[in-house]
């Protein structure tokens, strides 16, 4: 491994500026800068990046040869960077340097932390194809759905089946299959508002759970129907239409099962094989159509 692979690997690790110096502190050149808003364009000296105190201690650590790391320095700010840096200066092969390494504030460690959970829940939640839900981001949001809100609530169940996947793999092989999926995902996706939930159920299903709005016509099954709309307003945008079953659920109904998680989505799925049957006989019916189960 040779000095640029160890230094890339290193600058991936740690925002650092490494910088080789004279005695008197002027920048002779830079060894490398993994901090990409500190831009020192056009400095000269190493004093010219603190002031007041900070300059001291930097001149005392030149003067004294001090080699111990030191922290909480302050760079000027019209650098833009509020938190502290680490600085060693260390003498390699008759050769001064200089190190600064940026420190992240608590604050920025809490939020970084937070991101990282919150992909890293997105990457196992997310079908990779679709960006949709899979399987298991989908029930963690149901149950929430279930276990918060009126009793009185309906839910709607839209189950989605889409016509004639295995010929449309078997003519144009699996990439037209796989279009045909993205094409419904993307439908779906820019059908449905930011708090219902949208997943990739099967390999050619997906179901869409929405809150049902007070009102003498369902959500759902107002949803499902312009979904198939769509499809068939813009036939050259789709390869192929789609057959959609709707049911419609109370959730007090499944409040006796919440202690018992396997027993609530033994319960739930129970509900989501009810729009899947309706899915069925659109497709009895001719497909390209919605059939929508007695409400509750």
């Amino acid at each position: 491994m040779n000095i640029e692979e160890t230094l890339s690997i290193i600058t991936s690790f740690v925002e650092i500026c490494i910088l080789c110096i004279d005695e008197k502190g002027n920048i002779k050149r830079r060894v490398i800068n993994s901090k990409k808003d500190f831009n020192i364009i056009g400095i000269k000296s190493i004093y010219e990046l603190f002031s007041g105190e900070d300059r001291k201690r930097i001149e005392e650590m030149l003067t004294f040869n001090i080699t111990d790391e030191r922290e909480h320095f302050k760079l000027k700010s019209n650098f833009g960077i509020q938190n502290g840096v680490k600085v060693i200066i260390k003498n390699i092969n008759d050769e001064i340097y200089i190190c600064l390494t940026f420190v992240k504030s608590l604050r920025e460690k809490n939020i970084e932390y937070e991101k990282r959970l919150i992909d890293l829940e997105n990457t196992a939640s997310r079908d990779s194809m679709t960006q949709l839900l899979n399987r298991f981001g989908y029930w963690e949001r149901v149950k929430k759905l279930l276990h918060s809100g009126d009793p009185e609530r309906k839910l709607g169940i839209v189950f989605i089946d889409i016509d004639k996947l295995k010929e449309i793999n078997d003519t144009l092989t699996h990439k037209g299959g796989d279009r045909a999926l993205k094409q419904i995902s993307e439908l779906i996706s820019s059908s449905i508002r930011s708090r219902d939930i949208a997943v990739r159920y099967g390999g050619d299903e997906f179901i869409i759970v929405v809150e049902e709005m007070t009102g003498i016509r369902s959500t759902a099954h107002g949803l499902a129907k312009r979904l198939v709309r769509k499809i068939n307003e813009n036939k050259n945008d789709f390869l192929t239409t789609i057959s959609v079953g709707v049911h419609i659920v109370k959730v007090g109904d499944f409040e006796k099962y919440f202690l018992n998680e396997k027993t609530l989505r033994e319960q739930w799925d129970k509900a989501v094989n009810v729009a899947d049957q309706m899915a069925y006989r659109a497709k009895e019916s001719g497909r390209n159509r919605v059939v929508f189960s007695e409400e509750v």
